[in-house]
């Protein structure tokens, strides 16, 4: 049986005055997306760091139904039709990771990050040959001490298909200052940084996803 995919989509809306027009834009690009073969769910956010940056979390049933629909003519009349809104900017849409290929890549694992009032996604590129390493030693170290934050609600980690190297990260916090403020200021983030540094390819800058709402599915 297919394993399930994760698709983070990055669609950089051009400047408005509200979120109402982004809205009116790309409701009906979007809905192409959504009546795709395969789809299991979709949520839709901005990010916190661009506010004109709408991001969208993808389920799919398998990697190969998110493939099929992206080098599909109904990819095509979406990229078409939603061009007017982003004035020459393009979707960023090759960010796929797999369900169940680990113990924090698990569905229980999703699901906690999808109540987030603020998600850190924390691209982890990772040395070469080195990725088993990162991923042992983040269950070991790095979970029990994101478990043990009052802060942080749930992570979901799995490798980004595109290049195994890189590792997609997502972690629910109850807001960005529990993340930036609270956590990076305690021994524990110290303790998260020293454990991963050796596995570190380039230092991640993270950044996060606000404003999360279920827009498709029964998941």
């Amino acid at each position: 049986m297919p394993e399930r995919a994760v698709q983070l989509i990055i669609l950089p809306h051009r400047p408005v005055k509200s979120e109402a027009e982004i809205d009116a834009n790309l409701d009906g690009p979007i809905s192409i997306l959504l009546s795709a073969p395969g789809l299991i769910a979709a949520w839709q956010g901005f990010k916190f760091e661009e506010k004109y940056v709408r991001i969208y979390l993808l389920l799919w049933s398998s990697l190969e139904d998110s493939r099929a629909f992206f080098t599909s003519s109904k990819y095509d009349e979406l990229n078409t039709t939603i061009q007017p809104a982003m004035n020459g900017r393009k979707i960023d849409w090759q960010r796929h990771a797999l369900l169940d290929v680990s113990t924090v890549s698990d569905e229980a694992h999703f699901r906690s990050i999808l109540s987030s009032p603020a998600i850190e996604v924390a691209w982890t590129k990772v040395v070469e040959g080195k990725v088993h390493g990162y991923l042992d030693t983040f269950a070991k170290a790095v979970a029990p001490i994101l478990e043990a934050e009052p802060g942080c609600d749930g992570f979901f980690i799995s490798s980004q298909i595109e290049n195994l190297q890189d590792q997609i990260l997502l972690i629910n916090w109850k807001s960005v200052d529990a993340h930036h403020v609270d956590f990076e200021n305690k021994q524990g983030f110290r303790d998260c940084i020293t454990a991963l540094f050796d596995y570190y390819a380039v230092f991640v800058v993270p950044w996060h996803i606000v404003g999360l709402k279920k827009i498709f599915g029964d998941f």
